[in-house]
């Protein structure tokens, strides 16, 4: 086993309940995490934007997934339905505000630690309990730097600069740790590898040689109406945050370091797993899922970061697979699919038989070019009312950005979507239904509910909704 010492590491051998040895042809797993990437960061969509040399290479030599939709639109919801393949109101956490974090068992980790399979994880966890982490082989739970956490230093639109070099920052250590263990796998074994990585999460950050790659004045801006277009609780919350105040120059800076951060923080921290994995000789024999857990407005509705809301720019999010041999390459699959998915895809690609305990899908027969299983994608959450009287009696003592979101991360009311095709419906407790129709990877732009028009897609929606989950 490795040595894995560092600052904010810890390092366990620990594997107390063995069950099984993987089969000879089993494939190992490296499944890569960033948070707060949205689907269309990626340059090989087209975005002028982005710069995602890597991932793009990555899509191209696998299958990308153009419809990935999460299941919530913020990290511990979203983690936990990744690890378990169960929709937020069934595993309990609606929001950040969360109760506990996951025990291994009934965990994707813990399945494939009890098929004899190594495991560790490297990076931001925002999932499971100390206990859980401590019985995995080996670990290094890294957040956010300490100088990006939100204090007066940190810039009003969450911009953070770099006073420590490139190699102690998490994005590397993350890399670094994970090539060692990956290093150390002896023929024969099999691993099972998460890389968590916290970018493209704001604070928004990326070292200067990133950032002189990409100029604010060429960024792009999004072409979608203002807020208050699609929902009066979207509206309070662009006015609670402030994003009037933004100019468009200041969002282009914005954007700048939202990219800077996918292009250091995922997109190169994934080229050296990559050459990393063809040193060790893995390349053959190992699948790579690479996804996000949620996305951000990054410019949509004049708006940036996250929020309670049920919004393509926040749910729709990158899905890459890479397996040589296994797969097609080059494929752009627009068949649905959700983060639930990927715990039961791969118990069955490396030989295990269908769960019959999770909401998730198995993509395997998507990635093999056939009739996908999923034909409608949910997304369910929690949220709290904003109070303006609140928000201004904390001027002063706290940023206003954290005001906001103490208050919408109470879940105090419930909403949900439904996708089927091109048709998209969000509901509510405290506001009137929202009614999309999203061709392609469009965003929302016109809230179409009370058009006589589309009455009857509205009912069909809201009647498959009332099945899945009855408030």
């Amino acid at each position: 086993m490795p040595t894995l010492k560092r600052r904010d590491f810890i390092a366990v051998a620990a594997m107390p309940f063995v069950q099984a040895a993987p089969a000879a042809d089993a494939p190992n797993v490296l499944f890569v995490i960033c948070d707060q990437m949205r689907a269309d960061a990626l340059g090989l969509l087209g975005n002028p934007n982005a710069r995602t040399p890597h991932l793009d290479k990555l899509a191209s030599e696998g299958v990308l997934f153009e419809r990935c939709t999460s299941a919530n639109p913020v990290c511990v919801p979203s983690r936990k339905s990744m690890f378990t393949g169960l929709y937020p109101h069934h595993h309990g956490s609606l929001t950040n505000e969360h109760d506990s974090f996951l025990p291994l068992r009934d965990t994707m980790l813990g399945y494939f630690q009890k098929q004899g399979y190594r495991t560790g994880y490297f990076g931001k966890n925002h999932t499971f309990t100390k206990e859980a982490m401590a019985q995995l082989e080996a670990t290094g739970i890294r957040d956010r730097e300490k100088f990006r956490a939100y204090d007066p230093d940190v810039t009003p639109w969450w911009h953070a600069s770099a006073p420590w070099p490139e190699e102690k920052c998490h994005p590397h250590l993350n890399t670094e740790d994970a090539l060692r263990f990956i290093g150390s796998v002896k023929p024969g074994e099999r691993f099972f590898a998460t890389v968590s990585y916290f970018d493209p999460h704001p604070p928004y950050f990326a070292p200067p040689r990133h950032l002189a790659k990409i100029s604010a004045d060429k960024m792009v801006i999004p072409k979608t109406p203002l807020a208050d277009a699609l929902s009066p609780r979207l509206a309070e919350h662009s006015r609670g945050m402030g994003f009037e105040r933004m100019t468009d120059q200041v969002i282009r800076e914005t954007m700048r370091h939202y990219h800077a951060a996918v292009d250091w923080g995922v997109d190169e921290q994934v080229g050296r797993l990559m050459a990393g994995l063809r040193r060790a000789g893995h390349d053959r024999n190992t699948i790579v899922v690479m996804v996000s857990d949620h996305g951000d407005f990054m410019g949509n509705y004049h708006m940036v970061r996250k929020g309670m809301f049920l919004q393509e720019a926040l749910l729709h999010v990158p899905m890459i697979w890479w397996a040589p041999g296994r797969f097609s390459r080059g494929v752009r699959s627009t068949a649905p699919v959700q983060l639930t998915d990927i715990y039961p895809t791969l118990v069955e690609l490396t030989g295990g038989k269908a769960l019959e305990s999770t909401d998730g899908v198995s993509a395997k027969a998507a990635l093999a070019g056939g009739e996908p299983r999923r034909k409608t994608m949910y997304a369910s959450a929690g949220y709290g009312e904003l109070d303006a009287a609140k928000l201004k009696a904390g001027e002063g003592q706290d940023a206003l950005h954290k005001r906001v979101f103490d208050q919408e991360m109470q879940e105090t009311h419930r909403t949900a979507m439904i996708r089927e095709g091109e048709w998209k419906l969000i509901l509510s407790e405290t506001r009137g239904p929202e009614l999309y129709h999203l061709p392609g990877r469009s965003h929302e732009t016109v809230n179409v509910a009370e058009s006589p028009q589309h009455a009857a897609v509205r009912r069909d929606l809201e009647k498959k909704m009332g099945k899945w989950w009855t408030w």
